[in-house]
């Protein structure tokens, strides 16, 4: 018992047993089997040092003093924690999580304490949430914001910091942003010859094969196997956690050979810009765009595009959505674009089976029915 000068703080020590509950400490000098425990003061001021270590050793023969289990945490303190755990770190949304939680979650949540956090007050973050420029936020963003306090929360209840998670009490309402835009192959041809040369290579990975944007500026020349004409993405690359190998398109092989070529041995990285990994096209990607006269259109939309040219080409579906990365048939069907040219095409498709094996069809092998006596 007694007080320690340190360079950064006073501390002031007791030794300590818990409670029968567990929850307080209970003062325990002399006792066997009691444990040495420290508090920091916070400042080299002797006088207050003493005051602090009177007020503890008071709390302590009260039965007041909390364990550190029993004591309340604040959303701040376990958002710093979250943030800290390396399975959290190793998320590919990390960065996301990062801004979300010290922008928008940190400064509604922040002072509250974490088993106190109740629906009720996710509800009312949910309908405070505004944009940087004072706009209500959009229901996929607002969502966004739901998912990281979920998933916030449901660690914490894992780790037996709270029992219930309140986040998970609330739905989230659908969005409704379902697209279904896909290039036609003239506006395909004109985004490839706008883009810039660094850019072209990105698009073509994208628009052939379905790869997600990460996917592709993570991509490392030990992954592609020119050889075989495989690309293989590991579960680590992977939004879905579930590796996959992805066949080339001649194409996309050839375009890879030719990186290969002009490689600089500083980086591993397959996708560079002068010298170094690409990381955003945002500008050179509103470039090109703005260039080729096309509008309504996205990055993210080439997986789209992927999907339905499978589709279109007659891949099954279970091979296509092993090439792109889609692990449910409705999330396939989400990115896979039904036009009035495929409807078109099913018709010419069904006309053609009917005149095959359907007797009396006009145009078939048999006669018309009216034409028969």
């Amino acid at each position: 018992m007694g007080l320690t000068k340190r360079p950064d703080s006073y501390y002031v020590e007791f030794r300590v047993i818990d409670s029968p509950d567990g929850k307080f400490l209970v003062l325990a000098s002399g006792v066997p089997g009691a444990r040495k425990k420290r508090w920091k003061v916070g400042c080299l001021n002797k006088t207050v040092a003493r005051e602090m270590e009177s007020a503890i050793k008071t709390r302590l023969l009260l039965g007041q003093e909390r364990t550190e289990q029993a004591r309340p945490v604040l959303f701040k303190e376990w958002a710093k924690t979250y943030l800290n755990l390396e399975a959290v770190k190793t998320l590919r949304s990390y960065q996301d999580r990062v801004e979300i939680m010290e922008r928008q979650l940190v400064p509604f949540f922040g002072a509250k304490i974490l088993s106190e956090i109740r629906p009720a007050d996710v509800e009312v973050y949910r309908g405070r949430r505004m944009k940087r420029d004072g706009n209500p936020a959009s229901i996929q963003t607002v969502n966004n914001d739901h998912t990281v306090l979920k998933h916030c929360l449901n660690v914490a209840v894992k780790r037996g910091v709270i029992e219930n998670n309140a986040a998970a009490r609330v739905s989230m309402p659908n969005p409704q942003n379902e697209r279904d835009r896909v290039l036609t192959e003239e506006e395909w041809d004109r985004l490839y010859d706008a883009a810039k040369p660094h850019l072209r290579p990105v698009l073509l990975t994208a628009y052939q094969l379905g790869q997600r944007f990460g996917e592709i500026t993570g991509l490392t020349w030990d992954r592609v196997d020119l050889k075989r004409g495989f690309i293989t993405l590991r579960a680590l690359d992977t939004k879905t956690k579930t590796a996959r190998q992805v066949p080339m398109t001649p194409d996309v092989r050839e375009t890879l050979q030719q990186l290969r070529k002009v490689r600089r041995l500083t980086t591993r990285h397959v996708f560079t810009y002068a010298g170094r990994p690409l990381q955003r096209v945002t500008r050179s990607f509103k470039a090109a765009l703005r260039d080729a006269g096309i509008e309504d259109f996205r990055f993210h939309d080439l997986r789209h595009c992927a999907s339905t040219n499978l589709r279109r080409a007659g891949v099954d579906t279970a091979t296509a959505m092993k090439i792109v990365g889609h692990k449910s048939e409705k999330m396939w069907k989400r990115y896979n674009a039904i036009d009035e040219r495929d409807l078109t095409q099913a018709a010419k498709t069904l006309n053609k089976y009917l005149q095959r094996n359907t007797p009396g069809t006009l145009g078939g092998t048999d006669q018309p029915a009216h034409q028969a006596k």
